[in-house]
């Protein structure tokens, strides 16, 4: 997230208890362009990316199965990076840092809602730095 908001690049969770479902409807609700996705959920990544969609990257963290992977592979379109893989492309390319204003988008955190589907509560960075505010001491 720090490296997102570095870039003023907001980002999006979308939690393993909102099911395939919820999971479609975030990307298509937010047109995301990447996803980091650990191994273990790569079949509910399967049927959400089997949907029309703006996802063109996934970064993968663990190691998945040799059988998955080729799967995730097999999806045209799409750019696989290990997140190990993309450390060291950061580390090779470093860019200058773009700031993000107080008031731009930091996070659209998914909550399951009550009913019908997944809502996105936006988050803005002041909304952030607002949060962490009564864990800072004064002196």
């Amino acid at each position: 997230m720090i490296a997102s908001a570095s870039q003023s690049m907001p980002i999006v969770t979308a939690y393993a208890t909102l099911g395939e479902a919820g999971l479609t409807h975030s990307l298509n609700e937010t047109n995301a362009k990447a996803i980091f996705v650990d191994p273990q959920l790569f079949s509910t990544l399967f049927r959400a990316l089997s949907s029309p969609n703006s996802v063109e990257f996934v970064v993968y963290h663990g190691e998945p199965s040799v059988t998955d992977l080729a799967l995730l592979k097999n999806i045209h379109n799409l750019t696989i990076i290990h997140y190990n893989e993309l450390l060291e492309m950061g580390k090779s390319n470093p860019v200058k840092p773009v700031p993000p204003k107080h008031t731009d988008l930091a996070c659209v955190m998914y909550t399951s809602g009550s009913v019908g589907q997944p809502k996105g509560v936006l988050l803005t960075h002041r909304n952030l730095i607002a949060a962490g505010a009564p864990f800072v001491r004064s002196s």
